[in-house]
């Protein structure tokens, strides 16, 4: 390889590793980890979806109202 091709390549390679540390970085930022505030579950006795984090901070609410609307 000449010059000219080497300076490219390893230019190349630096960009590249630039793009992905920043792809890396957005996604920590983004909150697109495993953010257990969206995670949803089947509703016990219902057929539809409920938050997760709803259910778990209050069970004993959530069952005495579903009880009630019956």
């Amino acid at each position: 390889m000449s010059e000219p091709e080497n300076k490219a390549a390893s230019v190349a390679k630096v960009a590249l590793a630039v793009a992905g540390a920043a792809v890396a970085i957005f996604s920590l930022l983004s909150g697109s980890g495993s953010n257990t505030d969206n995670k949803t579950m089947k509703a016990p006795g219902k057929n539809e979806r409920i938050r997760r984090k709803d259910f778990e901070d209050d069970p004993k609410t959530y069952f005495q109202d579903l009880r009630n609307k019956k």
